[in-house]
């Protein structure tokens, strides 16, 4: 059965009972189209709005709410106890009947007024699998499955009883053919992905819900074997392209996934940790041996004929004929790292199915409107909605830079910001070159460079190459010295939509004249 999310999500799971379901619903066939929606990643505050339902299995005509009860589960005089694997008893007025039951009606409404023409019937289950229960008035025999069910087989004939009983209570037979309908409706709540982020330690864990687009990148993946897809800055090209390798890998598929940034490919290396797919920065392709299935994220940075050959040596068929999912922004970040070439994404595009992401998922609206009227690049409609105004200030020498600097720091860390969740980019070639190196901060080894690696406690100076395809919630821009220097806009553009929470950009007094000329509403004024 398919189970949504993928069960290659499933790496945080602290219930052993709802995992030994989900495992057996992943193995249960049926010759008709059938899904488990699995709650696994949804917050406190959606799980309670989805009526704390643990499973729901979708049939063309039927929905089954399932609540999974572990440990061992006892009723005694209208209250239930439940005791869990170390022996500490929680006592309850409500069991798990009632709470399927809830979960069962308040599913029915929600679905039913989001598609009027909806005609299902619909049942819920009460899984104990460490715990048989008596027979009892409380519940009918279909509506009840304990140790005995623990079986691929024994599941799928409690599914099928549970089914069975709420098509015979209808009143007539439901007229079905919804199964498509269904999972369009319920699929945003259910299939959630990791979110990419800068964090202390290692990656931010929290599964974000994916937009219509986004899922669409993620069928065609399914069924198309090359995949083209295009989308600014944040609009989740990377959060996909770790997620088409990893759905690709549970699919049994020897999956390489690469990135010409080391960065990117250490960051996506730590999300799909448990799984067997290979990470490799593009300067150590030739060495990993030829795959299956090809990912590559920041594609527009290897779109030549040169880098391309070598993309064509490391999977199965080749780029012609290979299966292979290529992820790029060829309008704006072409030109700050690699080389690009428009006669090879001509070709490229020629022999894939193509998607276009238009909805930018992780900057707020002034961050996106700031860096579109400074930049000129597209990057989609806003997701996020209000954000705080970007910052613009001119600063006349690296010394007022790096004061500057220090305020910025000063006011996040007096907001309760992290330092670790600060990045800095400079846009000089060289970190050592910045005029971070003069800040306060930098003395006290609360900046570090990037090539030092990440330290707890402390800001990280970044150059565009290190932080494209990455993102953090607070981004100071820093050493904008000349706008019409080679690739300063290109190198702008991607410092400016790093942030998913705050922007603060200083400019030289040359910057700022240039910027003024550009649109003089822009400076200093924010957004």
């Amino acid at each position: 059965m398919k189970m949504l999310p993928p069960e290659s999500s499933y790496t945080d799971v602290k219930s052993k009972a709802e995992i030994r379901v989900a495992n057996l619903m992943s193995q249960i066939a049926y010759e008709e189209p059938a899904a488990c929606f699995y709650s696994v990643h949804l917050t406190e505050h959606e799980y309670k709005r989805m009526s704390e339902v643990d499973f729901v299995v979708v049939w063309d005509d039927c929905v089954l709410a399932i609540e999974v009860k572990g440990g061992r589960v006892a009723r005694s005089g209208g209250s239930w106890t439940f005791t869990n694997r170390h022996g500490e008893q929680n006592f309850k007025a409500e069991g798990p009947f009632d709470q399927a039951r809830s979960a069962m009606f308040a599913l029915k409404d929600r679905l039913e007024r989001a598609d009027r023409a909806l005609d299902v019937s619909f049942a819920f289950l009460v899984i104990t699998p460490d715990q048989a229960l008596p027979a009892d008035a409380e519940w009918d025999p279909w509506e009840h499955a304990g140790p005995m069910s623990m079986t691929i087989n024994g599941l799928k004939k409690a599914l099928d009883s549970a089914r069975s009983h709420a098509r015979r209570a209808s009143s007539r037979v439901p007229r079905g053919q919804a199964y498509s309908r269904l999972l369009r409706t319920l699929r945003p709540d259910f299939d959630r992905v990791p979110r990419l982020s800068i964090q202390a330690e290692a990656l931010e864990r929290e599964y974000v819900a994916l937009v219509e687009a986004q899922y669409a990148v993620l069928l065609a993946a399914e069924d198309n074997a090359r995949i083209l897809c295009e989308g600014g800055a944040g609009t989740g090209k990377t959060l996909l392209a770790a997620e088409t390798a990893r759905r690709a890998s549970a699919a049994g598929k020897d999956v390489v996934f690469v990135c010409r940034s080391k960065a990117v490919v250490n960051y996506v290396a730590t999300l799909l940790s448990e799984t067997p797919v290979r990470c490799v920065a593009f300067s150590d392709l030739p060495t990993e041996g030829i795959c299956e299935v090809l990912v590559v994220d920041e594609a527009q940075d290897v779109m030549n004929e040169l880098d391309i050959l070598l993309l064509d040596a490391a999977v199965e068929g080749g780029i012609e004929l290979g299966s292979w999912r290529l992820f790029c922004d060829t309008n704006n970040q072409a030109r700050v790292d690699g080389r690009f070439s428009e006669a090879t994404h001509k070709e490229i595009r020629s022999l894939a199915s193509r998607s276009r992401l238009t909805l930018n998922c992780r900057n707020t609206a002034p961050v996106i409107i700031q860096t579109q009227l400074l930049t000129g690049a597209d990057l989609g409609t806003p997701k996020v909605g209000a954000g705080p105004k970007v910052v613009s200030l001119a600063v006349g020498s690296d010394l007022i830079a790096g004061t500057a600097l220090d305020a910025r720091l000063a006011l996040l860390v007096d907001d309760g910001v992290d330092l670790e969740d600060i990045a800095i980019v400079s846009l000089r070639p060289n970190g050592n070159a910045s005029a971070a190196v003069s800040s306060a901060a930098y003395g006290r080894q609360q900046i570090v460079l990037s090539a030092e690696g990440r330290r707890a406690g402390s800001a990280t100076l970044y150059r565009p190459e290190e932080i494209k395809g990455l993102e953090a919630p607070h981004v100071c821009v820093i050493d904008v010295d000349d706008l019409d220097a080679e690739a300063a806009l290109p190198k702008l553009y991607v410092a400016m939509t790093r942030p998913r929470v705050s922007l603060w950009v200083a400019y030289s007094d040359l910057a700022w004249k240039q910027l003024r000329t550009r649109g003089p509403a822009l400076a200093g004024k924010g957004i």
